[in-house]
């Protein structure tokens, strides 16, 4: 027998060691218990595909990296701001 998790996504049932639903490209990672199904399966029974091509990677799914600062950013800060005061008249 070997315990599954079943993807809120699509259903597929998913051995526990994957992050990712290899069927839909669901994350299995943090479900709240709600989400979190299991499924008691014979050692036999089939798996879904590894690696369909229809599920992109899942790097490809992450948000791209935040840009660097430029050079100009630290020149910026350095200016004094302007203090309101008395206007000279």
């Amino acid at each position: 027998m070997g315990l599954r998790l079943k993807c809120p996504g699509c259903q597929a049932k998913n051995p526990l060691s994957l992050r990712v639903c290899p069927v839909c490209g669901h994350s299995l990672d943090n479900l709240p218990p709600k989400q979190r199904v299991y499924v008691l399966e014979p050692f036999g029974a089939p798996m879904p595909p590894s690696t369909p091509a229809s599920v992109p990677s899942p790097k490809a799914a992450l948000p791209a990296p935040k840009a660097a600062p430029s050079a100009q950013t630290p020149a910026k800060a350095a200016k004094k701001p302007k203090r309101p005061g008395k206007k000279k008249g």
